[in-house]
């Protein structure tokens, strides 16, 4: 009987240590994934010029920012890119958008920030990057899109990228998938 305890407790130990380690793998891969997206808008920063932008700073606004995502970027925070300083902005809830988008540069909505309604128009000078975007939305300049073989591809709207007054790479251009509004 003694045995079969011991047996027991072991099999009982095994399958939670399964389970915590599952567990950890899921988180390990939201992580991944955070700091990937986190690392596309990064990449955009590099590419993107913002003729009307003076000074030393580069405001990147967040909505809806959690855990991983936060991490991944509080890397980005105070680091030099273009002879300016990134500023990570959070925006936390409805009544934070309409200030902060008066300093915004680049405003990245996760899809934890979906939910946290944009203003119908933005501000020149604005330009608006979203994971898993609608694609009927034509305020978003850059949607960050998950592919059907689970990898993430990044369409560029160029009416909205114009509206933004911003100059995209033609680096940039080419590397993304789909473009809407296409200039002929």
């Amino acid at each position: 009987m003694g045995r079969v305890k011991l047996i027991g407790r072991g099999l009982w130990r095994f399958g939670l240590g399964l389970i915590l380690s599952a567990q950890c793998l899921i988180v390990s891969a939201e992580a991944s994934e955070a700091g990937l997206r986190v690392a596309f808008v990064y990449n955009f920063i590099k590419f993107i010029e913002w003729p009307e932008l003076q000074g030393g700073e580069l405001s990147l606004c967040v909505v809806g920012a959690q855990d991983a995502t936060r991490q991944a970027l509080g890397q980005l925070d105070n680091k030099i890119q273009q002879n300016r300083r990134i500023r990570v902005v959070y925006i936390e809830q409805v009544t934070d958008i309409e200030p902060a988008i008066s300093v915004c540069e680049l405003l990245y909505v996760t899809e934890a920030g979906v939910a946290i309604p944009i203003p119908q128009s933005l501000p020149s000078g604005v330009l608006l990057v979203v994971d898993e975007a609608s694609p009927a939305d034509d305020r978003v300049g850059i949607s960050l899109m998950r592919t059907v073989d689970n990898r993430i591809e990044f369409l560029i709207n160029d009416s909205a990228i114009d509206h933004a007054g911003v100059r995209v790479s033609s680096q940039l251009l080419k590397l993304a998938k789909k473009r809407q509004g296409a200039r002929s």
